[in-house]
């Protein structure tokens, strides 16, 4: 009969094996060519030479000590484990991380079937097949981002079990023992936590579940106490970290509120663009100059108030009936309600916009990450806020496959899945190596000084000199203050025996990033090369300082101390380099010849 329609799957019925399958395999399907992909940027700084991945102490100084650059121990925990598996081989990393993807997947669909979210399938495939995504699946270095979502999916998998979020505090109704899903799922946030700080906003993201549920009341306000002290205390230690390990002279970014404000708006109107056309992405997009003084800089923080201004007027002009005062209300009843006037619809995409915003607050530049250094924006920093949009999508399909008849929906949801799986699996392809990582970025953004001046850096060390120097010229143009580049064209120039040249751009680099390792001690090498013995001690010596466990700059200052007749000293730094390198025969033979000068 016209208007009937089916009663849906009660969401405590486990679901067929055939939609798991399909999740499952789609995904993997999509995914596949990152199986085949090594190491690229930063996999290096975070595993293959991270010193505490490989030391048999890196769990000690993951979880108790201050010498990592950010305090992430669950993360670093699962590579320093998989080191011991793996090693060099980046298969198994990969295979890791795209089985905590699957996992992810899954458990949102999980978690929006016991919402009784209409569409909780598709809005799970959604997200599983979105190319944003890709960035931290394919990454091996966004490990961080995979454990971060699984243990805060798991939170709120967690929470949603417990009578608590009916309205008690932590305690069942019948009785006055602690509830164990509620302490599991605090436990579950606080892991969350110690593998990436941006999932801060859980205990904002409870309450406004249950501000959709109920009228919010102080036992919330007091059952969400403990997950809002997990949140403040550890992202004050992630904000510590950040700022003990950058040097007191390098600023991540100079911006006033003003500014800062305006970038928020930017920030999300970006993503959402991604979430609904995910074209030219890529990793990193070039550096925001935010200027207030321009109009268009204002557009997007007007359009978001906008939005959320219109939501919040048609959600409150149509409130909640009720028999739907809860995103727990059936299939039916749902439908039943946006068919009639629509509006639960309002405060759905209330809802979901509200969610989205609030997720991307970490990542919104009001406070700074390093990172932000060369860019504001990237597709990982929206893995948690694209959920928002996926539900919505997915409940907005659920109801107009029950609205019409045919075969539409379902070919709309296939075409939808192919699409992304297809990008998907094209911007895995991108991750292959360092070099195609790095053509692919400069090719969507040749505005990025850090894409052009990494595959510059990339290109030199495959002695395409001209290629090189091209990409790291075009680098120091697009931003003069990054002084890495200036550390790789000056290497590319010596080596060409263009000195002077070469001096002025390691001169600039230690000028701009006093800490840069490899500046000081390039430019000292060439000073003693050319026997200006005072200012490469000096340089050396700051070089030692900065890394003293690199064996290269002991021997190097040793001949510098050899040359200014400091026997003493010489062998002192030629017997530190063969403690940290044994296998150094010049330095073995400048130490006999320092002894034996000294007899």
């Amino acid at each position: 009969m016209k208007g009937e329609q089916p009663a849906p799957a009660s969401a405590d019925r486990r679901p067929g094996w055939l939609p798991l399958a399909l999740l499952i395999g789609l995904t993997a399907i999509a995914y596949l060519p990152s199986l085949a992909n090594g190491f690229v940027w930063d996999d290096d700084i975070s595993l293959t030479q991270n010193p505490y991945i490989r030391s048999g102490a890196g769990l000690r100084q993951f979880w108790l000590t201050t010498q990592t650059p950010d305090y992430w121990p669950v993360t670093a925990t699962t590579l320093w484990a998989e080191w011991r598996l793996w090693g060099m081989n980046p298969l198994g990393y990969h295979v890791t991380n795209l089985s905590l993807h699957i996992a992810e997947a899954l458990l949102l669909w999980t978690v929006l079937r016991r919402l009784r979210l209409p569409g909780a399938w598709l809005a799970a495939l959604l997200f599983a097949l979105h190319p944003v995504n890709v960035e931290s699946v394919a990454w091996i270095t966004q490990r961080k981002n995979l454990m971060a979502m699984l243990f805060y999916l798991l939170s709120v998998f967690w929470i949603l079990r417990t009578r608590w979020y009916d309205g008690g505090v932590g305690t069942t109704r019948a009785t006055s023992e602690p509830e164990p899903f509620y302490w599991l799922s605090l436990i579950a946030f606080a892991l969350a936590m110690l593998s990436k700080g941006s999932v801060a906003v859980l205990p904002v993201i409870l309450l406004g579940m249950i501000a959709w549920r109920r009228r919010i009341e102080l036992r919330d306000l007091i059952g969400l106490l403990p997950f809002f002290f997990v949140a403040g205390g550890l992202t004050l230690v992630d904000v510590w970290f950040q700022g003990h390990h950058l040097a007191a002279t390098e600023t991540i970014r100079t911006a006033g509120a003003v500014e800062r404000l305006l970038g928020a708006g930017a920030v999300v109107g970006f993503y959402l663009y991604k979430v609904l056309l995910p074209i030219h992405l890529t990793l990193p997009y070039p550096l925001w100059r935010i200027e207030p003084g321009r109009l268009v800089w204002w557009l997007p923080l007007l359009a978001a108030m906008g939005l959320t201004g219109l939501l919040w007027f048609g959600a409150r002009r149509h409130p909640r009936t009720a028999r739907l005062r809860s995103l727990d209300a059936s299939y039916a009843v749902a439908i039943s309600a946006s068919r009639s006037d629509g509006r639960n619809w309002w405060r759905a995409a209330l809802f979901a916009w509200g969610y989205f915003c609030v997720a991307l607050i970490p990542v919104m530049g009001f406070t700074d990450v390093y990172f932000m250094k060369f860019s504001l924006v990237a597709d990982h920093y929206q893995h948690l806020a694209i959920i928002g949009v996926t539900a919505l999508a997915g409940a907005g399909w659920a109801e107009w496959r029950c609205r019409v008849r045919g075969s539409g929906p379902l070919a709309l949801a296939a075409l939808m899945a192919c699409v992304l799986g297809g990008l998907t699996w094209r911007q895995c392809l991108r991750y292959r190596d360092a070099e195609t990582f790095f053509v692919a970025a400069v090719r969507e953004a040749p505005g990025s000084a850090m894409a052009q001046g990494n595959l510059g850096m990339i290109l030199g060390g495959q002695q395409r000199l001209p290629e090189a120097m091209t990409h790291l010229e075009e680098a120091l143009r697009l931003d003069p203050g990054y002084a890495e580049a200036h550390t790789n064209l000056g290497a590319l120039l010596v080596g060409q025996g263009r000195i002077a040249e070469g001096e002025a751009h390691y001169r600039a680099a230690v000028r701009l990033k006093p800490d840069l390792f490899v500046a000081h001690l390039n430019l000292g090498s060439i000073l003693l090369h050319q026997g200006r013995l005072a200012e490469a001690r000096s340089e050396l010596q700051e070089a030692v300082r900065l890394k003293p466990s690199f064996a290269e700059a002991h021997g190097m200052l040793g001949d510098v101390f050899l040359r200014l007749d400091r026997l003493p000293e010489a062998v002192g730094e030629y017997e530190a380099a063969l403690r940290l390198k044994p296998d150094l025969p010049a330095v073995r033979a400048q130490l006999e010849r320092a002894k034996g000068s000294g007899r």
